[in-house]
């Protein structure tokens, strides 16, 4: 390597290298004269804010100082990492030694080979410390580019979840199958998202964005010479250097994975997108039409998961088309034709091809009446009090997730949804001859049904007054009620 080589400022080198990059020229298209974004210093009064929302619950990393410690004794580091921080951003260095992770594998929900190590999941479990310096960044990130974020991008984002992104794609197929269309959609599999950001791309995206010099020598430090080791019980690997990619289970990861990924959603329109998990999708009267969309889409997918360094797994992607078709329908992605689904799971959901969602609520009631069994086992020797957590936690809890999506199913469901539900406050009142009505009065509270229809005026009530995430804007629409009379 040349002396030119070694003493190239590394920033100016990575914008030169993809200034003709297509996600550039694509984030330079939307966003023409971008805001300057600059890290301001941190206060005192910021940082004991940070502290004091620690969940010292989760772990730190071997010899480094815990949560509970630095929570209880935060009155004498106040100034110290106030200085800290502060210094960081005044010389554009995150320190070296909030660098180091303890690696933590943790198993996929929804795998059962636990001997395969692609079921696993590599959580990075650094000093409690940096999450301090990584919070002041990441609030000032997302104070300056949440406008900017693509609408459907939902993952990591303050506000929004899985169930707003499930519930903005299938909304728009209800009204393309109401008028007897079709929809279709390609779930796309990316295998290790995260570890595959290119630090070079990214910090060149981050310029076209508006971020200053002096932040972006900041943010190219946090992901230079950062190192990582596998933890398994007590026995460690040795260390290794994280080359590329952003650590997963840091503070500041999700949000700088979110901005790699933002222009794939300006250069698909009909994309659904939620952490790792992309799906094209597209709605059509006519079937070969969005066959063709599909296809198309995919491809220009696959093209910008090359183009930044991503690897998708295209032989293990999921097609549903729905609507009536008379034979079983195949879409070309990549190399492979992918036969269409009668159901897949897609965050967290399953999806059949009339969108009934029989088949997700039922497992739900299966699930939840499988652990009533269990907990009867050893209720009898249970407070009240513990009754109701234990009852809460593994019973209800699973009608919580995404209920919105799920909740317009049949009503013979609905009834076997209460049934659930009245074994549980049997359950937990220990009174098997009060009707239903009568346990829900006893609990001063509603079915589920009833619940999911609070939350849906929630969102509404969100929607009306631009609190709640724009991609629901469509869905929720006022309607002026004195120009019909």
């Amino acid at each position: 390597m040349s002396i030119r080589e070694e003493n190239e400022d590394p920033i100016a080198k990575a914008i030169e290298k993809f200034q003709n990059h297509p996600s550039i020229l694509k984030i330079k298209e939307k966003i023409r004269n971008p805001k300057v974004i600059e890290f301001k210093p941190i206060t005192r009064v910021e940082v004991e804010e940070i502290i004091s929302k620690f969940d010292i619950k989760k772990g730190t990393s071997v010899n480094s100082i815990s949560g509970k410690i630095l929570k209880e004794h935060a009155p004498v580091y106040y100034d110290v990492i106030t200085h800290i921080v502060n210094e960081g951003k005044k010389t554009n260095i995150f320190p070296n030694r909030l660098k180091y992770a303890d690696m933590n594998p943790a198993f996929k929900p929804g795998k059962k080979n636990r001997t395969d190590i692609d079921n696993y999941r590599n959580l990075s479990v650094l000093p409690y410390a940096s999450k301090i310096f990584e919070r002041d960044l990441k609030k000032q990130i997302q104070d300056s580019l949440d406008s900017i974020l693509h609408p459907n991008l939902c993952g990591y984002r303050e506000g929004f979840s899985a169930q707003h992104a499930l519930i903005s794609m299938l909304e728009k197929w209800k009204k393309q199958l109401d008028k007897k269309g079709f929809a279709g959609a390609v779930l796309m599999d990316l295998s290790k998202a995260f570890d595959c950001i290119n630090h070079e791309l990214l910090i060149a995206k981050l310029n076209s964005y508006g971020f200053s010099k002096n932040a972006l020598e900041l943010l190219h430090n946090y992901l230079s010479n950062r190192w990582q080791r596998t933890k398994v019980n007590n026995a460690f690997s040795d260390w290794s250097e994280l080359l590329v990619g952003v650590p997963q289970g840091s503070v500041l990861g999700p949000i700088l994975f979110n901005i790699y990924l933002n222009d794939l959603l300006w250069t698909i329109e009909d994309c659904c997108n939620f952490a790792d998990d992309t799906t094209i999708y597209a709605c059509d009267k006519d079937l070969d039409t969005v066959k063709r969309k599909l296809e198309n889409n995919s491809k220009i997918a696959i093209q910008w998961f090359k183009q930044n360094y991503m690897k998708l797994n295209s032989d293990k992607c999921k097609v549903l088309i729905c609507g009536r078709t008379n034979q079983p329908i195949t879409i070309k992605i990549g190399d492979f034709n992918i036969k269409e689904d009668d159901c897949v799971k897609l965050l967290g959901v399953y999806i059949d091809k009339k969108l009934n969602f029989d088949k997700h609520v039922s497992k739900l009631i299966k699930r939840a009446n499988s652990k009533l069994t269990v907990i009867k086992r050893s209720f009898k020797y249970l407070t009240q009090t513990k009754r109701k957590m234990l009852l809460n936690s593994f019973v209800q809890s699973q009608f919580s997730y995404a209920p919105l999506v799920w909740m317009l199913h049949s009503k013979s469901l609905v009834s076997k949804i209460n049934r659930v539900h009245k074994s549980f406050l049997s359950l937990l009142y220990d009174d098997t001859e009060s009707s239903f009505e009568q346990l829900l009065s006893k609990e001063n509270t509603f079915t589920i049904h009833q619940k999911n229809i609070q939350k849906v005026m929630i969102e509404m009530f969100k929607s009306k007054n631009d609190i709640g995430p724009k991609l629901l804007k469509d869905i929720f629409q006022n309607s002026n009620y004195k120009d019909q009379y």
